[in-house]
């Protein structure tokens, strides 16, 4: 007989190594035990929205806040936001933000009046995808609100379903920037690309020896929007990737560089939420222990129509994902010529 914590602690290793209804169970047994149900529902939260199940982890969201252990990022009165002046404040990462910045228009409909409190880096962006009729950043004066809401609240309070996944893109655009026309070959495709995640997950990242195994493929051109320490990588590859990013502090700044490309390959960063919040192809590379929000055992995002995903077959097999990358690279890249090239010999022969 294991110990409560024991039970927790085999679930967490069963969740680790995605096998995910037996960690389901192993957290239900640690909770009859006596281990925190916080915790164990937390970890079932996870599990469930891992297996698309989004009704089910709503459920233990609910049981979870009616225990009434205070929680930092809950903010909404549990009211209707129809009538009211709405602060919609985003304190988690920048990528929640992004992802879930897609529900304001939702509650725009119904509110009196819209606030976006966003972080420095998203406020220019966010102002010139007109979501909200007043956006401000950290530190800044708030205007009158009489109901907040945190970001990351959004689905659970729209009781979101795969089915209803608000996935409408672009929401986040800078219409005054100029847009590269669709690639149909008579060009080197333009790809951008981002190796390295930050280090709150070190497991995300793929060596950028690996990734450079695609510069070689023909009629493909490559830009690097790495931002961080690992941009100095880049000074070695320097005749086969151009160094595209200048300001990652402004994300405005890079929305407008993901415009020029045709194509971006992220590993799961704040790069792969930009690029499916504004509709441009993008291609994300997990690590076998992938974040919830990706779910499992599937090659696109109902949360982002124009993304595919790339999924290590085991931990840390990066060769096998570069693999899969690069074939469907080389196909993309030649059906593209191929299609020129038909449409080319087409117009000789009606002249």
């Amino acid at each position: 007989m294991l110990t409560p914590e024991e039970y927790f602690q085999e679930a967490e290793q069963r969740l680790r190594s995605m096998c995910i209804e037996q960690a389901v169970r192993l957290y239900q047994t640690a909770e009859r035990a006596g281990y925190d149900p916080d915790a164990c529902g937390g970890g079932r939260w996870i599990c469930h929205m891992l297996l698309g199940q989004f009704e089910r982890a709503w459920e233990e969201s609910d049981t979870i806040a009616a225990r009434g252990k205070p929680d930092r990022h809950r903010y909404w009165d549990g009211q209707p936001f129809h009538g009211r002046k709405v602060l919609i404040r985003c304190l988690h990462g920048l990528g929640d933000t992004i992802q879930f910045v897609r529900y304001a228009p939702l509650i725009r409909e119904h509110a009196r009046t819209l606030a976006l409190e966003a972080q420095p880096a998203l406020k220019s962006l966010i102002e010139a995808s007109q979501l909200a009729d007043t956006v401000i950043t950290w530190g800044e004066p708030e205007p009158p609100w009489d109901q907040q809401v945190e970001v990351v609240e959004l689905p659970r309070i729209f009781r979101t379903k795969l089915e209803t996944i608000p996935n409408r893109v672009p929401y986040l655009d800078v219409p005054s920037a100029p847009v590269i026309a669709p690639h149909h070959g008579g060009r080197p495709m333009r790809v951008g690309v981002v190796w390295a995640s930050s280090n709150y997950n070190p497991a995300r990242s793929v060596p950028l020896e690996d990734v450079a195994r695609l510069f070689a493929i023909p009629c493909t051109s490559f830009f690097s929007l790495q931002a961080g320490e690992e941009r100095a990588q880049l000074k070695s590859l320097s005749q086969e990737i151009a160094d595209l990013q200048t300001d990652p502090a402004c994300v405005r700044a890079t929305a407008e560089k993901l415009k020029t490309l045709d194509l971006v390959i992220t590993v799961d960063t704040m790069m792969a939420h930009l690029a499916g919040a504004m509709g441009r192809p993008v291609w994300t590379l997990l690590p076998f222990q992938c974040d919830w929000r990706w779910m499992m055992a599937r090659d696109d995002s109902p949360w982002y129509p124009t993304m595919r995903l790339f999924r290590q077959p085991r931990p840390g097999d990066w060769q096998s994902v570069i693999e899969s990358v690069q074939g469907a690279l080389q196909a993309l890249a030649a059906a593209s010529y191929s299609g020129a090239a038909r449409s080319s010999a087409a117009l000789g022969s009606v002249k």
